[in-house]
């Protein structure tokens, strides 16, 4: 065989879409907005630590093509705007050694390691800031916010027994994808629809050739629409009920584990 596949990932709807909250969470778990996921602002984050002994020119030329980056939804800029002085200047501030047996180049690591983890911190912080300043905002993580005053951190949660509910009991459920995430679909969002809640997100490629945009989930392409988006609704229930609805069906009709077995296996059998 000389080829490569690959698939979207998927959930379980059948379960997912079914849990019930017991009414002791349903304060912990119910809001308008809500966000399951990290916020890439730990001590340790790694392109903190490269910035701090980066060249004046160096830490420019990196804040520029960040905050391009950051304009641009559907195309990872970065590692093609690494040129070799960039790379020499990162690896001497943090420097990275490729394993003998792997197959990722530097060039590859400081871009989707280093990087992309930092936009992800920059894109989950102001989506959040400026949704909570009008909406009330839940995020459930690990570590502390105290830049996003507003938005009411609730610590981490269960995956497999609480993150579901949280689904169900968010009116608009945000789905943040790190960069390095170039087209595909985050489980996050499978798991979203499958609960039968209604997702808002980036712009990811691979959306595009299983969901129908406005009818099963809604995205945005920059700061701006995430609010104009979860603004209007918000205030259109019946709309948001029915991109729900129509992502739930969706999913069981197409993308349980079954499915992705099934395809699996009929490509097998095809060789």
């Amino acid at each position: 065989m000389d080829r490569v596949f690959y698939l979207p990932l998927a959930a379980n709807a059948k379960r997912l879409s079914t849990m019930q909250a017991a009414d002791s969470i349903l304060d912990k778990i119910s809001s308008e907005i809500s966000f399951v996921g990290s916020l890439y602002n730990e001590d340790h984050l790694l392109y903190d630590r490269l910035y701090q002994k980066l060249p004046a020119f160096t830490k420019g030329y990196l804040d520029a093509i960040i905050a391009a980056q950051q304009q641009v939804y559907g195309e990872f800029l970065i590692p093609g705007l690494l040129n070799d002085t960039i790379l020499s200047d990162m690896q001497k501030s943090v420097p990275y050694a490729p394993n003998e047996d792997g197959i990722e180049t530097p060039r590859y690591i400081y871009a989707n390691y280093f990087l992309a983890r930092k936009l992800a911190e920059l894109d989950r912080t102001a989506i959040l800031k400026k949704l909570s300043a009008v909406h009330q905002v839940k995020l459930y993580t690990n570590n502390p916010t105290p830049q996003l005053p507003k938005v009411e951190n609730m610590g981490a949660i269960d995956y497999y027994e609480i993150m579901p509910l949280v689904f169900q009991h968010s009116k608009i459920n945000l789905n943040i994808t790190l960069r390095s995430i170039q087209k595909g679909i985050p489980l996050r969002a499978f798991d979203i629809m499958g609960s039968g809640g209604f997702l808002l997100t980036n712009y990811q490629e691979d959306f595009l050739n299983y969901f129908v945009p406005g009818e099963d989930f809604i995205y945005y392409s920059s700061y701006e629409e995430a609010e104009t988006y979860a603004d209007y609704y918000l205030s259109h229930e019946k709309e948001r009920q029915q991109i729900a609805a129509n992502a739930l069906g969706k999913i069981l009709d197409a993308h349980t584990f079954e499915h992705r077995i099934q395809t699996m296996l009929s490509v097998i059998d095809g060789q």
